[in-house]
Parts: C-alpha cells; sequence; structure tokens
C-alpha cells in the first residue's frame, strides 16, 4: 500500500507526456478532490517555449503544497548540454501543518508511481528555493 494520495488517471498521462514529448518545461501537481476522492491532479504546465523560471515561481500559492517536475537543462563541466527532470516537493512556511505532512506523504510514492526518469528530488520551501542557481547546484551533486 502507497503512502499518502495517488495520482489520477490524468496526471500519469500528463506526466508520461511531459517525460517523453520534450515539449513542456514544468508540470505543476497538487493534491485536490476528485469525485469526494483526493488525487494528486494537474495543476499547471509551462511550455518549453519562452519559459521563464520566475512566471512559474509567481505561479505558486504561498499558502499551499506542490509537486513541480522541472525538465531542467544546464551544461556539464566538459561543456556539454545535459538534461535532466527534477522532482519538486514544494511546500512553503505559511502551508497548514496538516497539508505540509499530506504532500510530504505522498512526494515519495508519487515519484515511484510516476515510472521513473526522474534524476533528482529536492525539498523546499521558499520561492528563493527554487531558484536556477539553487536547482543548478542540487543537480550538480
Amino acid at each position: 500500500m502507497n503512502a499518502g494520495i495517488n495520482p489520477n488517471e490524468e496526471a500519469l498521462a500528463k506526466f508520461n507526456e511531459f517525460k517523453m514529448k520534450k515539449k513542456l518545461a514544468a508540470i505543476v501537481f497538487k493534491i485536490d478532490k476528485v469525485d469526494n476522492v483526493e488525487h494528486v491532479v494537474c495543476d499547471q504546465e509551462f511550455p518549453k517555449e519562452g519559459f521563464e523560471q520566475d512566471k512559474l515561481i509567481e505561479a505558486l500559492p504561498t499558502d499551499e503544497g506542490r509537486f513541480i517536475y522541472l525538465d531542467f537543462d544546464y551544461e556539464n563541466d566538459d561543456g556539454i548540454r545535459v538534461y535532466k527532470i527534477v522532482s519538486i516537493l514544494y511546500c512553503p512556511i505559511n502551508a497548514k501543518s496538516k497539508k505540509k505532512m499530506l504532500y510530504s506523504t505522498t512526494f515519495g510514492s508519487l515519484n515511484s508511481q510516476l515510472g521513473g526518469g526522474i534524476s533528482t528530488e529536492m525539498q523546499c520551501d521558499s520561492p528563493a528555493e527554487l531558484s536556477r542557481e539553487h536547482i543548478l547546484k542540487k543537480v550538480k551533486k
């Protein structure tokens, strides 16, 4: 039995599309009720074309958690362009304790259920931790 909340079929399909088609820079999921049952559902999508990480950060709530999947690219020390999927649990400080616990317990099982391809997992509680520089430090570890 998985801990936390399961993704609905649409969320699974959206993640697979994100992973395979490479048209999105980021996809954001949240926990919401669907037919009176809590599920992880797709909240927002950010196309690669014209993507600005600041716009993603601005779109996040200040009092509620989110699961963010980022198609992160950077140049490694050898000058080679590298692409990695980064899984981020975003639980802002202002979120209620019960919601933080729910998002935290769901995070690991959600990543497992999404079927792989995630190279880095991280947790953030402030917008500053979602900066490109901060994520790059985590990805390069």
